[in-house]
């Protein structure tokens, strides 16, 4: 509130001085908040909503993951039965809410149940190869160790052949190492994935087409991977390379013995009685 401030008479000969309002301000506890603190107080506002908005989207994020992290808990947890633990990798490998990087890395850990490991690696896709080609190829060629058998390198293998069907980039010189392995399995899916990916050198397609022409245990696999690399379309190149995969899980001897005992049923995967698995 203002008002005109009372001014003296000039002496004669000196200019009289203009008038001034006497400004009182309101006190500041008596002001709105809008007046304390103008545009910032919008400002915070906002802030404030926006913040409130992502803690709201975090605690969902966690609420619609509660199914992963039990199964990774289940899965990492060494008191749980097998059993328990193998379901566990089941449900992971089939969660559409899981990464390939996270399967991945739950894959190679060399503490959990071989088969739930098995589960989890074939699951992955050409996906989990195209953030570096090169280092996932080494690692699949080169890597050593009791957490690398011959039935873990063999499906870890399997993204670079899905990969490169589709066109991903492929690094040639460990999978002609993988070319030349003492396994004849994992010899045959590299050369097809050598094959997909060079298609003007010939060599390797003509070794792979050798292979399906010999009578071998093998022979079946080798005429899946010839399909593959003769299919007209996506989906056909697709359903030779599951079916192969389907092989490899039945007449691999060393992913056969990781499935002795086990058996798929509505309810999951359980161990199949002694006597039952004899006959």
């Amino acid at each position: 509130m203002s008002e005109p401030s009372s001014s003296k008479t000039p002496e004669p000969g000196k200019p009289s001085l203009p008038s001034l309002p006497i400004v009182t301000l309101e006190p500041w506890e008596q002001r709105s908040n809008l007046e304390k603190y103008g545009a910032f107080w919008y400002l915070a506002l906002g802030g404030l909503v926006i913040l409130s908005g992502m803690i709201l989207w975090f605690a969902w994020g966690v609420w619609s993951l509660r199914d992963v992290w039990r199964d990774v808990y289940v899965l990492h947890d060494p008191n749980r039965g097998q059993e328990e633990r193998v379901n566990a990798a089941d449900r992971l490998a089939r969660n559409p809410e899981t990464t390939e990087r996270q399967r991945y890395d739950i894959a190679i850990r060399r503490d959990l149940p071989d088969l739930a490991r098995y589960l989890i690696a074939e699951s992955l896709s050409a996906e989990a190869a195209t953030g570096d080609p090169s280092a996932y190829a080494m690692a699949v060629a080169r890597s050593e160790g009791d957490g690398w058998p011959a039935w873990f390198r063999l499906l870890m293998l399997r993204p670079l052949a899905y990969g490169a069907g589709a066109g991903e980039a492929i690094e040639p010189v460990p999978l002609r190492e993988l070319s030349e392995h003492d396994d004849l399995i994992i010899r045959l899916w590299a050369l097809y994935t050598l094959a997909e990916s060079s298609r003007y050198n010939r060599n390797e397609a003509n070794r792979l087409r050798d292979a399906a022409e010999e009578d071998s245990a093998e022979i079946r696999l080798a005429e899946l991977l010839v399909g593959a690399l003769d299919a007209e379309t996506d989906e056909e190149r697709i359903d030779r390379l599951d079916e192969a995969t389907r092989w490899v899980r039945e007449r691999h001897p060393g992913a056969s013995a990781v499935w002795k005992g086990w058996e798929r049923v509505e309810q999951g995967l359980v161990r199949v009685p002694t006597d039952r698995n004899a006959e």
